[in-house]
């Protein structure tokens, strides 16, 4: 027999109004067991125990009202039923926990702390040390203004073992101490910590600043050299280690600080940033570049190139004359690939190395001046000088062929070649940085960076190795042999889909050849390039070391286009973002749904967006944040062409994240929304029932 609801609530209802609160009692309980999701009616039922004192029962029927509510984001209804259990079983931790919760979550910050009060008394008087000591901390948390409550704290746990909780505890003291301006008493709190565990990073960062603070700089320097003494590989004590030396104006001892962990771990060299930026702050421009020297090469190829560049101009800012810092300059505009930075780089370099008497630089720089610029023979002429006056092998580092003169010189480009011989001068450079680090080390601190050459023991000056030139005794200068040549070259850059440098040089060998075999040939190869992926042979290029004119070009700007979003990205930040929703990890899946929307539009004629709309709004509502679920729920009904299953779902969810935001007239009005288009629909009928009671 199909149990009439109706008619057993106006039964109900008849009994109360005759004052046979049992016999109503009995038409209730029926109600709530055929209907569980009727918390009205069970609260109802609760009121009604309570009157015939059957409190057990009652309090049975207000906990799952209490439980539904504070779930649904009901704070105050939770509040109000858990004060009535509190009237029955007032000294229940259950009850008085859920209370000062409840409380907290409003900002009724009083009111929280007075129910934590009562718990931790409670636990306290039962002998339940540990969690009285964690509510202590919930009531600490709430009062900011109590100082002295973590001090208490910390050596109750001490007390009972918890170091880990006791050295915590000690660091929140310190903090809150040095917040009030009690600097001395925050110092002893942070050693008190540090006694317990003399790594805490927050005791340690504490304790640094505070002693900065009162003067006590030496002080702290020495434990912290102590304990480096006994951590050697604690990365993270050798980075404030080092900070201290930096605050402390100690630039020399901080270098080699960071040189001995880089040493330990290679990839803590960004940590030689900060020493440069020091020494200039000190105005040490030598001490500055030095420092960059040793870790130009992991800057560049780590993603610190801009970092590394800014401080170099600085430098020579300062000081335009800094030979050192020019060569620092040279090695980061080879490295960008920028040919007229390189040229006046260049330039700057071989004026100094004439001026300071140093031939090493001034040959490197002429040599490169003269491969890149054969027209300009005051290069050749000046290093034929040097060559002659220092009895260095004369070899003149010209190009050969119309088109191997601006950008490709057997195999390599121009600007490929510099940067191959820059990468052999490297040598020099390590050798002035080791000779440089020699007159500010106490003891013998060696740096492996993989660049100081361990086989030769010349002073810095005379091991300068010559750039690799090319020999052109080997090189067949027979017309038809240069024509050969010239016609590979063009077919690469044909290949290489620069179409509009490969027509130019074709003329220029046609003006002088004449219409040959091979040029006629280069036309036919230049008309069907079209069709050639440019993306592809970009490819090809950078894996075979040839100069990537299209790279060079989007390194200077030149490029416009962006390339299309892949539509394997969304699909992985999806995936892994619907793996982090599964594990509850939902400040990452929210992350991951973010990123993926964000590669997709609502209209592309996917339901791509939708879903990830869609999701963003359920991870919201668990993570009780129900104002920003109706922000996705809402963005997701912008999908075009969406299914009525599709709407009165959303217009459900929108009614549930209204309803846990207290706002019950927008929760009413999408009830009503999907109860006008299906009343079957989940408990859309229940909802709009409970909404309306509760007004």
């Amino acid at each position: 027999m199909v149990f009439d609801k109706t008619k057993a609530m106006r039964n109900a209802e008849r009994f109360l109004a005759q004052g046979k609160i049992r016999l109503a009692i009995t038409e209730y309980k029926q109600v709530v067991e055929n209907d569980p999701r009727d918390f009205v009616t069970l609260n109802l039922l609760g009121d009604l125990y309570t009157k015939v004192s059957e409190t057990t029962l009652a309090v049975k029927c207000y906990m799952a009202v209490a439980e539904y509510y504070a779930k649904q984001g009901f704070d105050q209804k939770a509040i109000a039923v858990y004060n009535k259990i509190a009237k029955i079983q007032p000294n229940s931790p259950t009850v008085t926990e859920r209370l000062a919760e409840l409380y907290r979550s409003k900002g009724a910050y009083a009111e929280a702390k007075s129910h934590y009060v009562i718990l931790a008394e409670s636990y306290q008087a039962k002998g339940r040390i540990t969690e009285a000591l964690a509510i202590w901390k919930q009531i600490a948390l709430l009062d900011v203004n109590n100082t002295e409550v973590y001090e208490s704290i910390a050596e109750a746990y001490l007390k009972e073992g918890q170091d880990t909780e006791a050295a915590d505890a000690f660091s929140e003291a310190g903090l809150r101490f040095a917040k009030k301006g009690m600097h001395e008493r925050a110092l002893e709190a942070f050693h008190r910590s540090l006694e317990i565990d003399p790594l805490g990073q927050k005791a340690l960062l504490g304790c640094v600043e505070e002693s900065f603070f009162l003067g006590r700089q030496a002080e702290v320097i020495k434990r912290l050299e102590n304990l480096h003494s006994k951590y050697p590989a604690n990365r993270d004590l050798v980075y404030l280690l080092t900070d201290c030396y930096l605050s402390a104006g100690e630039s020399e001892r901080a270098e080699k600080t960071v040189i001995k962990l880089v040493e330990q771990e290679p990839a803590n060299y960004p940590k030689f940033l900060d020493v440069a930026r020091h020494y200039i702050e000190k105005s040490d421009m030598d001490g500055a570049s030095r420092v960059l020297s040793m870790a130009s090469e992991h800057l560049l190829a780590g993603g610190q190139a801009l970092e590394f560049a800014e401080i170099v101009r600085k430098i020579l800012a300062y000081d335009p004359e800094n030979l050192e810092a020019v060569r620092l300059l040279v090695r980061f505009v080879t490295w960008q690939r920028d040919e007229n930075a390189l040229k006046d780089a260049l330039r700057q370099l071989a004026d100094l190395g004439r001026k300071f008497g140093c031939v090493e630089d001034e040959r490197y720089a002429l040599s490169q001046l003269a491969l890149l610029m054969p027209h300009e023979s005051a290069f050749a002429e000046r290093l034929r000088e040097i060559n002659s006056a220092g009895g260095f092998e004369d070899i003149e580092p010209t190009a050969n062929g119309l088109f191997d003169q601006r950008f490709y010189i057997n195999g390599h480009s121009s600007v490929a070649a510099v940067l191959d011989t820059q990468s052999n001068a490297a040598p020099v450079s390590a050798a002035i940085i080791a000779d440089s680090l020699a007159q500010i080390s106490e003891s013998d601190i060696s740096l492996d960076t993989g660049r100081l050459d361990e086989n030769t023991g010349s002073e810095a000056g005379n091991d300068f190795q010559e750039p690799e030139l090319f020999e052109l005794s080997e090189i067949d200068e027979s017309p038809e042999a240069r024509l050969r040549r010239e016609c590979d070259s063009i077919k690469f850059y044909i290949e290489s889909g620069y179409a509009e440098l490969a027509a130019k040089a074709i003329e220029e060998l046609r003006a002088e050849f004449g219409e040959t075999d091979e040029i006629r040939e280069l036309r036919s190869l230049l008309g069907g390039a079209g069709a050639l992926s440019n993306a592809e042979d970009s490819n090809t290029n950078a894996n075979s070391g040839v100069f990537n004119l299209d790279e060079f070009r989007s390194e200077l700007g030149l490029v416009d286009d962006e390339p299309e979003a892949n539509d394997s990205d969304f699909d992985t930040q999806y995936q892994t973002a619907i793996a982090y929703q599964e594990m509850g990890l939902l400040e990452q899946a929210i992350a991951g749904f973010q990123e993926a929307a964000s590669k997709v539009r609502p209209d592309d004629g996917t339901r791509r967006f939708f879903h990830c709309a869609n999701l963003l709004g359920h991870c919201f509502m668990q993570n009780g944040m129900p104002k920003l679920a109706t922000r996705w729920y809402q963005r997701a009904l912008e999908t075009p062409n969406l299914g009525t299953e599709e709407k009165l779902a959303l217009w459900y969810e929108l009614g549930v994240a209204a309803e846990a935001d207290n706002d019950f007239e927008a929760a009413n009005r999408y009830f009503e929304q999907v109860y006008a288009e299906d009343v079957d629909f989940r408990d859309v009928g229940e909802r709009l029932k409970n909404l309306i009671a509760a007004r």
